[in-house]
């Protein structure tokens, strides 16, 4: 058995808490299973990051776990240099093995990996639980979407039942506070050209987080008295009756937390906006544009009349919302930024949240950069689009001064 390191290196917000869901959830399966782990957090956007502590503290984390152990790293596009720096000074040691998993591997082509990656001895894609258990225990990696270094990389991914795994709030593997993350399933039916979610939420043989699992959570968030959930699902009711069964646990169980939910208006029902009643929650919809052209591009169809008669009935019952829009899509102008904000506005949208796009690997727009003349940022942590063929620079700064005038 070896044991485990894992490091984790969030860009996180106040609501986010200490330690992020999925290193919790790695972490919980490998209690479970018996192996010691040694979780190191980090908050990447806090004033006082310094990579050299970090490698310290990991360093420190290596004598103590003593040798052959595993380290493993979450790489997202907001911690690439700081990942790469960490295991270009952890590679030279012969007592470690580097692990590496997160978004960035996930997405990354077929034969990649090495190259971007040379001091890295083992690559995850898709969800990094069993995996991380399995290397841990010498045990077989099949269907954990393993790729050892200097091996043939065929691409697999991860794929297995949700309900293999162990609940981090259960485990204790994270901390509870006021403001927590959960999450009650995993994937998307969807496939926006921008998104990650896409994929890997294909694959996955059961996406659903059982109801006895969660209900036991939900005990605990009442226990512990939290005060915010944010639901991390891409869409909490993709599954009605998964969505309506759960709420009505909720409200029997006694929460009182504020529920952050993310949406799509056209997947609502009558017996989902039913099952609210009495619960105080927050729906966020991501709407992203409303401008047909716009949509195609994206591969994100929106059903206007049916958001709108939506919007009609959330007023009507009194439900809180929010939409969220996107700036600096393909074919977007600052004309036609402006017309999804005022469309929102005379459908009196309680608040708008709008967001730059970003540039994921992985995702079609991510390979069509050339094709619609994206330009990213170079001066900010996590890049986004702030030029193409339809819209300058000074327009982009036009579309983001409108954005922070809804915040």
């Amino acid at each position: 058995m070896r044991n485990v390191i894992l490091v984790s290196m969030d860009y996180r917000r106040p609501q986010d808490g200490k330690t992020s869901l999925g290193i919790a959830s790695i972490a919980a399966a490998l209690t479970h299973a018996g192996v010691p782990v040694t979780v190191i957090d980090e908050t990447i956007n806090a004033p006082h990051f310094c990579q050299d502590k970090v490698l310290n503290r990991v360093q420190h984390a290596i004598e103590a776990a003593g040798s052959d152990c595993l380290v493993g790293f979450g790489v997202f596009v907001w911690n690439e240099p700081e990942v790469q720096y960490l295991i270009s000074h952890l590679g030279v040691r012969k007592d470690v093995r580097i692990v590496l998993g997160g978004p960035q591997i996930s997405y990354m082509p077929n034969g990649g990996l090495e190259q971007a990656y040379p001091e890295a001895d083992v690559f995850v894609r898709g969800q990094g639980e069993r995996a991380m258990v399995q290397l841990a225990l010498d045990g077989d990696v099949q269907g954990c979407g393993v790729h050892l270094a200097s091996t043939p990389d065929r691409g697999l991914k991860a794929d297995h039942d949700l309900n293999e795994l162990p609940s981090p709030y259960l485990e204790g593997t994270i901390e509870l506070a006021s403001e927590i993350r959960w999450e009650t399933q995993r994937g998307c039916p969807f496939k926006c050209s921008f998104c990650q979610h896409r994929e890997p939420g294909n694959r996955l043989k059961n996406q659903l987080i059982g109801q006895s699992r969660l209900e036991q959570e939900l005990q605990l968030f009442v226990q512990a008295g939290v005060k915010r959930i944010s639901v991390l699902d891409p869409i909490f009711h993709a599954n009605t009756d998964h969505a309506v069964q759960l709420l009505n646990t909720m409200k029997r169980l006694g929460l009182k937390a504020q529920l952050s939910l993310q949406c799509r208006f056209e997947m609502v029902t009558s017996a989902f906006l039913d099952a609210l009643d009495g619960l105080n929650v927050q729906l966020e919809f991501g709407l992203q544009t409303v401008i047909p052209e716009e949509c195609r591009a994206i591969g994100r169809p929106n059903h206007m009349g049916i958001v709108k008669q939506m919007i009609a009935e959330l007023h009507r019952r009194g439900i809180d919302f929010e939409v969220s829009l996107i700036y600096g899509l393909p074919h977007q102008t600052l004309d036609s930024f402006k017309a999804s904000l005022n469309w929102c506005e005379r459908q009196a949208v309680p608040r708008v949240r709008a967001w730059p796009l970003m540039l994921l690997r992985g995702t079609p727009l991510y390979e069509q950069k050339d094709q619609f003349g994206f330009i990213e940022s170079t001066d900010q942590r996590i890049p986004i689009v702030v030029a193409s063929n339809s819209f300058t620079e000074a327009e982009y700064n036009a579309m983001a001064a409108l954005a922070a005038s809804k915040e």
